[in-house]
């Protein structure tokens, strides 16, 4: 067995695991939690409130700054430079030729091209796994099927990154984002959108963002301070009414 062949057979047996323990009350729990995390929306939220707060400002620049940066290393250059086809496309040719209106409606032929070309070689090059991986594994439809790259997971980065932002500066909110952003985490294998090793990596470099995150809100904090001094000492003061 090479390494291929270790990497998918965990993330295989995951979700054969999540499978078995898939019902309607959990279902639902998992799709409303995958759903908060769509385009970040939720955590740019928080950012925004947490900014306009002076006990948690730093917290909110931190977060954002992390979302920024996830959006830059992580959609842009590790998605692309992995490329990675979604579990239910790695072996499942027949499948993809059947969505590709999806990929043109998208925009996306061109990654649709690659996607055949990519799964016509794993199924040639692992056959025997590719058969076990199709009699094992089946796409539930939770959601719907995506057309980006998988590695890493976006959900769990921009939730990692956000939380442990936080986390940095106030555990009282950053204890309950965090175990958020683990659920978000789970969710995305729980629908089957994410390999488990996608939301490893995604948790890893979403810890990493968050760093990022604070380091230069470390380095940049202090001058931001004197410029909303110098706006304050700009504005008029308003004169006290004589009693």
């Amino acid at each position: 067995m090479d390494f291929f062949d270790a990497f998918l057979n965990f993330d295989l047996s995951v979700f054969a695991w999540v499978q078995s323990i898939q019902n309607s009350i959990l279902t639902a729990i998992m799709v409303t939690i995958t759903t908060l995390g769509d385009e970040g929306i939720i955590f740019i939220a928080l950012g925004l409130i947490l900014l306009c707060t002076k006990k948690y400002r730093k917290a909110g620049f931190a977060v954002l700054i992390s979302l920024l940066v996830m959006t830059l290393l992580n959609n842009v250059v590790l998605k692309d430079l992995f490329a990675r086809v979604r579990p239910f496309y790695i072996f499942d040719l027949e499948g993809l030729m059947a969505d590709k209106d999806v990929f043109l409606e998208a925009g996306k032929g061109a990654r649709f091209d690659y996607f055949v070309e990519k799964v016509t070689a794993l199924i040639e090059k692992y056959p025997e796994f590719a058969a076990k991986w199709i009699d094992t594994y089946e796409f539930p439809n939770f959601v719907d099927k995506l057309t980006s790259y998988s590695f890493p997971s976006g959900h769990t980065s921009s939730a990692f990154a956000a939380a442990i932002a936080v986390l940095w500066y106030d555990r009282k909110i950053g204890i309950p984002t965090t175990i958020l952003a683990a659920l978000m985490g789970f969710s995305r294998i729980y629908v089957e959108v994410h390999y488990c090793t996608d939301v490893i990596a995604g948790t890893v470099v979403g810890i990493i963002y968050a760093l990022i995150g604070v380091l230069i809100v470390k380095l940049v904090y202090p001058f931001v301070e004197k410029g909303i001094e110098w706006v304050k000492a700009k504005l008029p003061k308003k004169e006290k009414k004589a009693a």
